[in-house]
């Protein structure tokens, strides 16, 4: 029973965690994006989560945060439980919300999302910083960018822009 309870309020929290209800796509934003995204930043967000996140990326695919970047699953792993240890005290909540075509090529398409990150630390404190991302998907031979998750078509998750670049930051979440 306690199992089942805890496994359940883990459920809970990462289905309340990412908020797409500001989300709003440019022209030439495929609508099949918005799950891909969801689905993704849900991986990011779990802590525990190792190749349920990393089998998102290309084998050679790049995890770059702030001029960290990792390149391969096992670096992408590391560098994402640095983030976001496993041990669980801390937690995202990602708020996208502008999301347009950055650059697009025969292979590739590139996605830019804006938006708000929250970052709760168990015992209280809750800030937000505000971010620019990069994503590139690999395109299937019709020239359509592939949107199924899970399938190593991510070739690039770059957070360029985190403002502050620390947390906690001085911006009180919800603000």
């Amino acid at each position: 029973m306690l199992f089942s309870t805890i496994t359940l309020a883990s459920l809970v929290g990462l289905a309340a965690s990412v908020d797409m209800s500001r989300y709003a796509a440019d022209l030439g934003v495929e609508s099949e994006f918005k799950d891909y995204l969801e689905e993704l930043y849900v991986s990011a967000e779990d802590p525990s989560a190792t190749t349920g996140f990393t089998n998102f990326f290309t084998i050679d695919g790049q995890l770059l945060v702030l001029g960290n970047t990792a390149t391969g699953a096992d670096e992408i792993q590391a560098l994402k439980q640095e983030l976001l240890p496993f041990s669980g005290e801390k937690h995202w909540n990602h708020f996208p919300n502008t999301t347009k075509v950055d650059s697009e090529t025969s292979a590739q398409k590139t996605y830019q999302v804006l938006g708000v990150i929250e970052t709760k630390f168990d015992g209280g404190n809750c800030s937000q910083a505000y971010y620019s991302t990069r994503f590139i998907l690999t395109k299937d031979g019709s020239g359509s960018p592939q949107f199924i998750t899970h399938a190593g078509n991510l070739v690039a998750y770059n957070d360029y822009i985190v403002d502050p670049p620390h947390t906690p930051t001085d911006i009180a979440c919800g603000t």
